[in-house]
């Protein structure tokens, strides 16, 4: 960090963010698709910013990982990614959700893991067939041995093109093996249904018509006249899920910390489990992502993870929590299996990043944390209401990894032209035939796009100054102004005006 501007941090922290704008990056390699060149992106150093100006940021589709801040230019990246943000208020869960719930539910109750598919058995050496009971989840069979019933232990099912199978029929040798045919034989005709019996229904049906007919005579009317109209039963939200009962004495126990990280006044409990934390991120980069064993070191953690740019503190607003950077911190049984990254603005929670221990990836930890910060958010929500959305971070259509997130209702994608959010639903058939396109389809305009130079705020020599009077004071750098310009129309006006751009004192 420059030093004329690591000396200004205290004076500026209130008020300003600071940046160093870097421009637009020469293509280079997509984690999405592996091409080599196809990526580009504009980035700046962020210094210090407020959470307003931040979210400000995010709202015009830049994400930071680090301090570093980001922006794809969409109209030239192999796979466009568009900012998706969930109502939290209106969220909504899907079955195959609720099902997760249920399975996280039922794990931590009764220690029962969920059952994930049989794969397929290969003999061993010796020609005969090894089987893991505990992990197949298969129920044991019953067989007839000399008239005596004997429980066997249960084997998978066995495809007809395995070299071995696994079943072995019982058999009596003496008794003949009778032929199977597919040839059905016709009905025994009978005497129809009786007409002295009512009409064979379902329970519920004739719950119904005997409520009709007492309805009628109360009424004194005819029971054609009766119309009932079904209750529908209320829907579970999210958290009766994960406020469900639990056993007296529940086979596991899950716990989740909200810790603060750097800037700021980190806890206690941040820096004691540092190690650890460090130790589950190693491991999840090393197995999930295939890095080398020796690239997820401690500064590259502390860089990604944990360094913020972020201001802390309330700013007037409500939430319990103060805004910034934390960690949450998923405890099973006092061990870390995972942790969330998140970032609390003034109107959103932010997810930045999430890893796991890849032992527990049956509990699908991926999407799990991410209902759980849907829940986060609505509990913040409940005393600020200002705190309405959560944002995923980036939506790519054509990454099969990605497109989980639009499962998520109701969930908004960001205009890349307009700026203005709209419903996933609409803007995924426009997807399907152009990676890139204009999601709104009114003729609303960037706003916030339009901004006067003059007033764009730099800072200088340790001053902050509109950048009109920067040029009258150096009235020979006409050449910057063309990046200037860029970085104004990325940003926006309103963050032109609360962020320093940071200008040299020499060239």
């Amino acid at each position: 960090m420059n030093c004329s501007i690591t000396s200004l941090l205290p004076i500026m922290a209130e008020k300003y963010g600071i940046v160093e704008y870097f421009g637009d990056h020469a293509g280079y390699r997509c984690g999405y698709c592996g091409k080599s060149d196809t990526n580009f992106s504009n980035g700046m150093w962020a210094h210090t910013l407020t959470v307003q100006s931040y979210q400000w940021l995010l709202e015009r589709g830049w994400r930071r990982s680090g301090r570093y801040c980001y922006k794809p230019t969409m109209e030239k990246c192999c796979c466009p990614q568009y900012m998706i943000r969930i109502s939290a208020k209106d969220f909504r869960l899907t079955k195959s959700q609720k099902k997760l719930l249920k399975k996280v539910h039922r794990y931590l109750s009764t220690g029962e893991k969920p059952w994930k598919g049989l794969e397929k058995v290969k003999p061993n050496s010796a020609g005969s067939v090894s089987v893991d009971m505990e992990t197949t989840h298969c129920k044991p069979i019953m067989a007839l041995t000399d008239g005596v019933s004997q429980e066997r232990p249960a084997v998978p099912f066995c495809d007809n093109n395995d070299a071995h199978c696994l079943f072995t029929e019982i058999v009596d040798k003496n008794k003949p093996v009778e032929k199977f045919t597919s040839e059905r034989k016709p009905p025994i005709k009978g005497s129809g249904p009786n007409s002295e019996k009512p009409k064979c229904g379902k329970a519920k049906q004739r719950r119904l018509e005997r409520k009709r007919q007492k309805l009628a005579a109360q009424a004194n009317i005819d029971p054609s006249e009766v119309i009932l109209l079904p209750k529908k039963p209320a829907e579970k939200t999210i958290e009766d899920f994960l406020n469900g009962p639990m056993p007296d004495q529940p086979a596991h126990r899950l716990e989740v910390r909200l810790v603060r990280s750097p800037p700021g006044q980190q806890s206690d409990e941040f820096s004691k489990s540092f190690d650890t934390t460090f130790l589950v991120y190693h491991r999840y980069q090393t197995v999930i992502h295939q890095d080398p064993d020796d690239k997820p070191d401690r500064q590259q953690f502390q860089r990604f993870l944990v360094d913020s740019p972020l201001q802390t503190g309330h700013q007037g607003g409500k939430s319990p929590h103060e805004y910034g950077s934390f960690h949450q911190q998923y405890w099973l049984d006092d061990k870390l299996i995972a942790v969330g990254v998140i970032d609390i603005l003034p109107s959103y929670v932010s997810s930045v990043y999430l890893y796991y221990d890849p032992v527990y990836s049956f509990l699908s930890l991926g999407t799990y944390a991410a209902l759980r910060e849907i829940a986060f958010t609505r509990n913040l929500m409940a005393v600020d209401p200002d705190i309405q959305f959560y944002c995923m971070g980036y939506y790519i259509n054509s990454c099969p990894k990605m497109r989980y997130k639009a499962n998520f209702s109701p969930s908004f994608l960001l205009c890349p032209k307009t700026y203005t959010w709209q419903p996933v639903e609409n803007c995924r058939p426009k997807l399907e035939c152009n990676a890139y396109s204009r999601l709104d389809e009114t003729n609303a305009v960037d706003e916030d796009g339009d901004v006067d130079l003059a007033s764009v705020a730099v800072l200088f020599k340790h001053q902050a100054l509109t950048y009109s009077l920067y040029q009258m004071l150096c009235p020979n750098r006409k050449q910057d102004e063309a990046e200037v310009q860029e970085y104004s129309r990325l940003v926006g006006r309103k963050c032109s005006r609360s962020i320093l751009l940071y200008r040299q004192s020499s060239k």
